[in-house]
């Protein structure tokens, strides 16, 4: 999650786990921890601008002064204009997500009770990036380097996804739906034999794009298989 913290008139701040850091405008920053979770590609602080693979969820929060202020609104559009809003939320703390491939704008507004003093931010820009799925087709459960150990995709702006991983009799050996997890090579705890497995994925891109694919997935082992040892 992409936090921001807003503080009329001139300062922001991107809530981290650890602490608040404050800033000014032309200024931003985001921690490492929340960078790699959010897979953000650019973080443009002087423009605003967070970019990455969709979903991309934001937590906005404002502070305004209580007794003067009576009016208050986020609002989500698809111009900087704001002439083709989204959503409008009359609230200082709201969460939203970003979950279709496309350029938004975000900002907040406030005004007393006769209206005689309104205030606006500046304009966020959230862009979600189209949709990616790469597929592997060869593994190596017991590398000594580490590389190439998980059958695992590659991939951006899915919002969903779904894997089988299943033996040539067509036994299930895996299942998930979370596409950063992927298959380590194992039945039952212990690595399967050297030979041809088989996989089928589901995916939904957040730009609409369907993808169902299927094929082998090449297991390698780079020890020798106890003769004894039962073969899946």
């Amino acid at each position: 999650m992409i936090s921001v913290l807003l503080t009329l008139p001139l300062s922001l701040a991107l809530q981290t786990s650890s602490d608040d850091v404050k800033l000014p405008w032309d200024t931003a920053y985001i921690d490492q921890q929340t960078y790699i979770e959010n897979l953000a590609d650019t973080v443009q602080a002087s423009e605003r601008t967070f970019q990455g693979p969709g979903p991309i969820l934001v937590h906005f929060e404002a502070e305004v002064d209580p007794d003067v202020t009576t009016y208050v609104s986020w609002d989500i559009a698809e111009d900087q204009q704001f002439q083709s809003l989204i959503v409008s939320f009359h609230e200082t703390d709201i969460d939203y997500t970003f979950d279709e491939t496309g350029t938004y704008y975000a900002r907040f507004s406030t005004s007393n009770a006769d209206n005689t003093e309104e205030t606006e931010s500046e304009i966020y820009t959230i862009r979600v990036t189209e949709s990616l799925l790469q597929i592997p087709n060869l593994i190596t459960p017991d590398s000594p380097s580490g590389n190439n150990r998980v059958f695992k995709v590659k991939y951006q702006s899915l919002a969903k996804f779904e894997m089988w991983v299943y033996n040539r009799w067509g036994q299930q050996l895996y299942h998930t739906t979370d596409p950063s997890d992927g298959w380590d090579g194992t039945q039952g705890g212990r690595v399967v034999p050297t030979g041809a497995y088989y996989y089928l994925i589901k995916a939904l891109g957040t730009d609409g794009i369907h993808y169902q694919r299927r094929g082998d997935i090449n297991v390698l082992r780079l020890k020798k298989v106890d003769s004894n040892s039962p073969t899946p």
